[in-house]
């Protein structure tokens, strides 16, 4: 059954989202205060919008180290790798809002992809917490599109 008295980001004031269920209560991120910062060799700092708007594709190429600010506070610090894609795992509820689940920060290395997931909600169910980082890997294809940003 829907309930339309669950908040929604938009409304939430604090750092972090409560979100809850029938059975699981869940605990999220705040979108609108989760971005990346990008660091380059000649000082320039620039940090990304939120998760609705990153700012990722304005990026210039050549950042010698990524970040991600969440809206706890927590700042996740990613090595330097040849470069960097970040994909946003979310599900769309039925009225309309978001749960981020992960940003999945693909990180080039010499012959395949290095997966930082960073974890932006928790519950009952999950053994993760938010800001648990969890590592994967996937094959290095050949087709690299424009998003991915190349460090320095």
């Amino acid at each position: 059954m829907f309930d339309k008295n669950l908040p929604n980001f938009k409304h939430i004031d604090e750092q972090s989202g409560k979100i809850y269920g029938a059975h699981n209560k869940v605990v999220s991120i705040n979108p609108y205060f989760t971005y990346f910062i990008a660091q380059y060799p000649n000082g320039l700092i620039i940090n990304g919008k939120n998760l609705f708007q990153t700012g990722w594709e304005e990026l210039p190429q050549g950042l010698s180290k990524l970040s991600y600010k969440l809206s706890t506070g927590l700042v996740i610090d990613i090595p330097k790798f040849k470069a960097y894609l970040p994909l946003i795992e979310c599900s769309l509820g039925i009225d309309g809002s978001r749960v981020f689940h992960s940003i999945n920060v693909k990180c080039l290395e010499e012959n395949s992809i290095l997966i930082w997931k960073i974890i932006l909600k928790q519950d009952n169910i999950s053994k993760f917490r938010i800001g648990d980082v969890v590592l994967g890997r996937e094959v290095l294809y050949s087709f690299m599109n424009k998003s991915w940003k190349y460090t320095s």
